[in-house]
């Protein structure tokens, strides 16, 4: 008897996951506790999809920010799920904005999406490890107190998480090559910067 192989079954878009999951959002305001309560089996993935659209709106960008930290040092462990600690996850911000940016950003991550297919897949632990590393250091680039350098991580974050939720290892190592670049470039800016201060403050 002919045994024909069981197709592999695509997963869920990560447009509809982020939909799915504003649309059971209160109305007030929401922790991070609560979104740990309602993320799948993919947390990790999609937590980081979260936190990368909250890194770029405003009002909400630095707790984002730092929260961003977290689940990015816990992947490099080898944690199979996220966490945070109560003085962070407890701690409530505006969702309705959150909604709004969602929203404007819906078309633009089912463009991607529309490109992007399971391929070139590695092995989940090194994946993990090498998601974690990038994500915390374009998490501690973000948090640095200029204006709008958030913005540049923030997409990077998004566009990682994409190819992170659609298993897509082509588009990672794209998502991973503009970390790298925005790395190099924000962080020259960045050093720049602070020895412009400096030298102003020793004049």
């Amino acid at each position: 008897m002919l045994h024909l192989p069981v197709p592999r079954s695509a997963p869920t878009r990560t447009s509809q996951l982020l939909e799915e999951l504003v649309a059971r959002a209160p109305d007030g305001p929401v922790d991070l506790e609560w979104l740990l309560s309602h993320l799948d089996r993919r947390s990790f993935g999609l937590l980081l999809l979260l936190l990368g659209l909250l890194v770029i709106v405003p009002g909400v960008a630095t707790v984002a920010t730092l929260a961003l930290l977290f689940p990015a040092v816990e992947m490099m462990l080898g944690h199979s799920a996220p966490s945070f600690p109560r003085f962070l996850s407890k701690r409530p911000f505006d969702f309705k904005r959150f909604k709004r940016f969602t929203v404007r950003a819906g078309p633009l991550l089912r463009a991607i999406e529309n490109i992007s297919r399971p391929r070139w897949n590695a092995r989940h632990d090194v994946t993990d490890r090498l998601v974690g590393l990038v994500v915390f250091l374009l998490g501690l680039l973000a948090g640095w107190p200029l204006p709008l350098v958030n913005v540049i991580p923030g997409i990077v974050v998004v566009l990682i998480a994409i190819a992170y939720l659609q298993e897509d290892g082509l588009l990672l190592a794209v998502a991973m090559a503009a970390a790298v670049m925005s790395l190099l470039g924000l962080g020259w800016t960045l050093w720049t910067s602070a020895a412009a201060v400096i030298s102003w403050i020793a004049v």
